[in-house]
């Protein structure tokens, strides 16, 4: 995709890729304003687990897992705001990392509190760090986009199995993967459809439709709100699994998070 020729406070950019939404068309100090506010839910979201895992002293694996996505969405919003090179790198490398996260918890739902999985984790994050040092020294675009595909597939082959096998709220999952899904697709049609996007929100009734047509925006949207309820998923299952009798809340009514009841102390 072309670069656009406005310049902006963060001046001409830098990065591999400009996408489809019009560089500073709502304020000059960021360049894609609506692919840069649409992290708020990758960022905030998250951070409910966050405080759930770390009030009820959940395993270690799940704060990472979830402070990433967040770190993620930190990532992409400074990406979208500056189209500097550097930011490029903190908003794409964190989703491999992120990935491998996610592969990490799946793999191990099943097993001791106190296994640390040394190999398992040096064979995932090893990959990680090699691929990442080949996407740097060579920063094509495909590189990441399909070795971040391969990841995610194989976080949504763990957990479908994990829903076909062992005791679990399944409607998480499914409503996780659909919205994926749904990020994705809109993700595909304004990579592929951008010209067409762009004359559309140049009409007179698009002018005024802030966001509805930014579909890279709810790229962002969607597919965090299906990795947060993936991996809350796999958290609900794994303590179902102990009989820890975790319960899913709502915050507002909205916002799902896993309740993990204390372990009740046994009487002599």
């Amino acid at each position: 995709m072309a670069p656009q020729p406005v310049v902006g406070f963060w001046e001409r950019h830098t990065s591999t890729i400009d996408w489809c939404e019009e560089n500073y068309a709502v304020t000059t100090y960021i360049a894609e304003f609506w692919n840069t506010v649409s992290n708020c839910v990758l960022i905030i979201g998250p951070l409910v687990m966050l405080s759930q895992g770390l009030k009820h002293n959940m395993e270690r694996r799940y704060i990472i897992a979830f402070s990433v996505i967040s770190v993620i969405g930190i990532g992409s919003l400074l990406f979208h705001m500056t189209l500097r090179y550097s930011m490029q790198l903190m908003d794409e490398v964190p989703m491999l990392w992120g990935s491998a996260a996610f592969i990490y918890a799946g793999l191990t739902v099943k097993s001791d509190e106190r296994s640390d999985h040394t190999v398992l984790q040096a064979v995932l994050y090893g990959m990680c760090f090699c691929i990442s040092l080949v996407y740097i020294l060579q920063p094509i675009p495909l590189i990441l986009q399909i070795s971040y595909a391969v990841l995610n597939l194989a976080v949504i082959i763990l957990s479908t199995h994990m829903m076909l096998t062992m005791e679990s709220v399944k409607r998480i999952f499914l409503l996780g993967l659909l919205s994926y899904m749904t990020g994705f697709l809109l993700w595909s049609i304004d990579y592929a459809y951008c010209s067409h996007l762009r004359y559309i929100r140049e009409t007179q009734i698009a002018r005024f439709s802030g966001m509805m047509f930014q579909l890279h925006a709810w790229w962002h949207i969607f597919t965090g709100t299906g990795a947060y309820l993936g991996l809350l998923f796999t958290v609900h299952t794994r303590y179902l699994y102990f009989q820890r009798n975790p319960q899913i809340k709502f915050v507002f009514g909205i916002w799902p998070y896993v309740y993990l009841p204390q372990r009740s102390l046994k009487t002599p």
